[in-house]
């Protein structure tokens, strides 16, 4: 049985929200928390990360058309339609719950279904990515000292975002941290901590711009993160 971390039933169906990108940063940061602690959450992003990275490279990449905003606003204002002939209580989750996320994938919904969530996720970020001009970029990062991992960072317009394959756990009582690496400064801390599920996948948002950034690191720290580099080095993403 796969063991669930604290918070586990206020954060486990955000697990979808947070595969489509659909979280706010400050979400997306509360959410990353509990996932290290949490390897029943890590696991269910890892199988959705894994449908949600296969589908694009399923068909060829096009420009979405202009029809499909109109589409999916209609689906929108459809399913608003339902939810107001519903009532004004039937999207309030129950007085003794707190409030969850109004975008999920519950664990009973058809897989099929799923699946076609992630397509409209994904045609989004195509669309999207089409209106900021391409700004999108993947580095791939020298990992040491862990044979056959890989760490990438993904990059779009200023921001960017760590996928790990293959990474060991780091020694107990450690988590992995990430760094921030100006030229002829010391490696900057972030609040980006994680820890890889079994089978060594894991994802980390990297906070603020990474503006005049020339490497982004990664190291093995106490838990709870470190003020400066203390143990080993584990990935190096040069930006420069």
């Amino acid at each position: 049985m796969t063991m669930t971390g604290p918070g586990h039933e206020q954060w486990h169906d955000a697990t979808g929200a947070y595969v489509l990108g659909a979280l706010d940063k400050a979400e997306r940061a509360a959410f990353e928390d509990h996932l290290a602690g949490c390897a029943a959450c890590r696991e269910e992003v890892d199988e959705l990360l894994g449908v949600a990275q296969a589908l694009p490279l399923s068909v060829d990449p096009v420009v979405p058309p202009p029809s499909l905003k109109t589409r999916l606003m209609a689906e929108v204002e459809r399913e608003a339609s339902l939810l107001a002939a519903a009532g004004r209580e039937a999207d309030r989750p129950a007085p003794a719950r707190r409030r969850r996320f109004s975008l999920r994938i519950p664990r009973l919904v058809p897989v099929a279904l799923t699946a076609a969530l992630l397509v409209v996720g994904v045609a989004i970020g195509v669309g999207v990515s089409a209106l900021r001009g391409g700004t999108e970029r993947t580095v791939v990062a020298e990992v040491s000292g862990a044979p056959g991992a890989t760490v990438q960072l993904e990059l779009d317009d200023g921001a960017g975002r760590l996928t790990a394959r293959g990474l060991p756990a780091p020694p107990s009582g450690r988590v992995y941290q990430v760094w921030l690496k100006r030229d002829g400064h010391a490696p900057e801390p972030t609040a980006a901590l994680f820890v890889p599920s079994r089978d060594g996948a894991a994802t980390a948002s990297v906070p603020g711009s990474l503006e005049g950034v020339d490497q982004v690191m990664v190291t093995d720290e106490p838990d709870g993160g470190s003020p400066q580099p203390t143990g080993d080095l584990i990935a190096v993403a040069d930006l420069s």
